[in-house]
């Protein structure tokens, strides 16, 4: 327990170094552009080919992976969706966000390096698939819901397809379908090219927790944060609260896969939310604020769970 305790420490200790660089501006912003950019189109998704492509994957009930991941998602939203639109008179597109930063997790930034590190390479592909559906699924209806509300008058079609494409573009995703399809294809990976790319998805990870770190630093979250405190209950405590449920006792998953969708769900707020609010031009400081105080309370709840959760 203490070694999985120290990955999660490992894991934070990369996030706090690049959040102090920003803080401190250790290093001009033209240079932390450049290295966010080399991390994550350049090094993650070369790690995460190489790590598709050599694993051999195990037999998962990935139906049951998904329901109780994103039912409980889903759920989450929900809630959020229900308490801006109702409590806070928030619109539709508003609270569509507001219910994004309540579901939606650092699955790729924090989640891959954290799950790798706890269960390693082999029994963290479940995840993985978690991952592979995660952008797509949670951007897809949040992008409905508010181009249906803010085009309600003249709907447009284009701009809505246009944005659906733009997530297939992701490079991450691509990284994960073109390991994927090496995988199922046996397409055999030359020891030449082994020896260049292990070495370069080993400092893929670090790489990408500081630069999550420089991120983070970056954000203004002062008038956000009571807000941001519902989102960051919500996300950090009751998204792995309904699926701890529902993966035990509805959809009776095994100790690896109930551990799986429970970290999934516990996953402090993705920073891509802050994008979408940025896009939409709705919610940037109380979504910033949830990013920075969700990440940071999820080092006790994390911990928490490695300490509660056998697998």
């Amino acid at each position: 327990m203490t070694s999985l305790l120290s990955a999660v420490l490992s894991v934070f200790s990369f996030v706090i170094i690049g959040y102090i660089i920003k803080k401190l501006n250790i290093i001009p912003h033209a240079i932390s552009k450049k290295f966010d950019f080399i991390s994550f189109n350049i090094l993650l998704p070369i790690a995460l080919v190489t790590n598709f492509w050599l694993i051999e994957f195990p037999n998962v009930l990935i139906y049951n992976l998904i329901f109780s991941f994103f039912g409980a998602g889903i759920m989450v939203f929900a809630i959020a969706f229900y308490i801006s639109k109702n409590f806070y008179q928030f619109k539709t597109d508003d609270s569509a966000l507001f219910g994004l930063g309540a579901c939606f997790g650092n699955s790729v930034a924090f989640g891959i390096p954290l799950m790798y590190s706890i269960l390693g390479p082999v029994n963290a592909m479940p995840y993985m698939i978690l991952v592979l559906f995660h952008g797509i699924i949670h951007f897809t209806y949040t992008t409905l819901i508010i181009e249906s509300y803010r085009n309600r008058s003249q709907p447009n079609i284009l701009k809505l397809i246009k944005t659906i494409i733009g997530l297939a573009k992701n490079v991450v995703l691509f990284g994960m379908f073109i390991g994927l399809f090496l995988n199922y294809t046996n397409t055999p990976f030359p020891e030449t090219f082994q020896d260049i790319l292990k070495p370069i998805a080993k400092i893929a990870l670090p790489a990408v927790l500081v630069s999550l770190g420089i991120a983070l630093g970056g954000f203004k979250i002062a008038q956000g944060i009571s807000y941001s405190i519902i989102l960051t209950g919500l996300k950090n405590f009751a998204h792995p609260l309904i699926a701890f449920i529902l993966a035990k006792y509805i959809f009776l998953m095994s100790p690896l896969l109930v551990f799986t969708v429970v970290m999934a769900a516990a996953l402090p707020c993705g920073s891509q939310t802050y994008y979408f609010s940025y896009r939409y031009n709705s919610l940037q400081s109380i979504i910033s604020a949830n990013i920075v105080i969700s990440t940071f309370v999820s080092f006790f709840t994390l911990s928490a769970l490695l300490l509660i959760l056998p697998y």
